[in-house]
């Protein structure tokens, strides 16, 4: 991929370009913006142009990309650049299965070894934010160590720090030492969906890029043309879903098992009306059932990803379905925003769900505005009790005994 191939970012992209082309890269940028928009993607972009072996030198700025065929472009998209690092939260438990990860990585290809004691090593399992993942002082430490060493001529040494609001308070102090007095040629790229949260001495030692939401118009087709085999409903309903999270749509599309839990999770929540309020432990347990499948159907695609998805899951469940839960309790939110929508205004465009019109439309003539906005309280009720820690099994049930509670019979 490409800087040309990012979808709806041309003014980021263009701020960097010119960064680029004038050789006037700043010690620190700081990328914010939602997830799943294009952060991290965008900054994997700029270190390959950074670096590219066959950039060519435009006298347009515009012009600057990386030629995504050279050696220094393969090796920063598969994660075995040396001058190229990836820094994100991680827990106890992902740390041991990522470094399983990286042992067979490296027993399949002995080359990878003397990339890995230079610290590269294969990229690992795409990032898993699970709940009171952080980045430590150690993981900070170690890339510092790296960016003490000396680069070959005309190469800038590159470190990726996703999520840079989990950094522990010792791990950004040590951070801020290096951005204060910097190595040659060293570059700092940072990511955040919560700028608020990232140390104020770290944002002032940084150029601040924003990332806004891709609009539909330009998410909309670019999918459609990556995915012409996918139901044209679903492709549109994903894009007015994600709010602009243009990742996030991508992801779903990428993966048709994500897809069909999604199908279930709406399936479950069209159903409500008919069940008896009895049948709330049995849904809540399919809720969690639904959580489990969710997150492993996410890293399907790679075999040593769902190995590793799988082992993080058996090792570290409740976290792990805490976080994924906080993901499915987002798309249920907008089911019964849409709802609150066609009770008011029947008509509406501006349905998220819209593949799934039918049952809406079926379920505004079922529920109250009322309805509406008790499920959507309750829902971001069970979220917060989610993220602090309350029981999981209890959560999900009393969300779903609260949610059953609104149908009409029992009114």
């Amino acid at each position: 991929m490409s800087f040309r191939q990012i979808i709806g970012h041309e003014i980021p992209i263009g701020i960097l370009q010119r960064a680029v082309a004038g050789d006037r890269l700043p010690t620190g940028y700081l990328f914010t913006g939602p997830r799943n928009v294009g952060k991290t993607l965008t900054a994997l972009q700029l270190a390959k142009a950074i670096d590219c072996q066959q950039r060519p030198d435009a006298d347009d700025p515009n012009q600057v990309d990386c030629c995504d065929q050279c050696e220094v472009c393969r090796r920063i998209e598969d994660g075995s650049f040396p001058y190229f690092r990836l820094v994100f939260p991680t827990s106890k438990a992902l740390e041991k299965q990522l470094e399983k990860q990286r042992k067979k990585q490296q027993e399949g290809n002995p080359d990878q070894t003397q990339n890995a004691a230079a610290g590269a090593g294969a990229r690992p399992l795409e990032l898993i934010e699970i709940e009171n993942a952080a980045i430590h002082i150690d993981r900070v430490r170690d890339i510092l160590e790296s960016a003490s060493l000396k680069a070959p001529e005309g190469i800038w040494k590159i470190y990726l720090v996703q999520s840079a609001e989990k950094l522990l308070p010792e791990a950004g102090n040590l951070l801020l030492k290096t951005l204060e007095e910097p190595p040659p040629r060293t570059t700092f790229i940072l990511t955040t969906s919560q700028p608020g949260d990232v140390l104020p001495t770290i944002t002032s030692r940084c150029q601040v890029i924003d990332f806004g939401p891709v609009p539909s118009s330009q998410a909309l087709p670019a999918l459609r043309e990556e995915f012409p085999d996918s139901d044209p409903e679903a492709v549109a309903a994903l894009v007015a879903a994600s709010a602009g999270r243009y990742g996030w749509a991508h992801r779903l599309l990428s993966h048709p098992a994500m897809l069909s839990n999604r199908r279930a999770l709406l399936q479950l929540l069209a159903e409500l009306p008919d069940q008896e309020l009895f049948e709330g432990m049995r849904r809540a347990e399919e809720l969690i059932a639904l959580a489990e499948d969710w997150f492993v159907a996410s890293y399907e695609a790679d075999n040593a990803e769902a190995e590793t998805a799988q082992a993080l899951l058996k090792s570290n469940r409740d976290a792990v379905l805490r976080t994924v839960m906080g993901q499915m309790l987002d798309t249920m939110l907008t089911w019964w925003r849409d709802i609150a929508l066609l009770v008011s205004a029947p008509d509406s465009e501006r349905v998220m769900n819209c593949d799934q019109l039918s049952e809406l439309s079926r379920l505004a003539a079922v529920y109250d505005a009322r309805d509406c906005r008790r499920a959507l309280g309750w829902i971001e009720e069970a979220h917060a009790h989610f993220l602090g820690n309350a029981n999981l099994r209890l959560t999900a049930e009393l969300l779903m005994l609260k949610l059953l509670s609104l149908s009409p019979s029992r009114s």
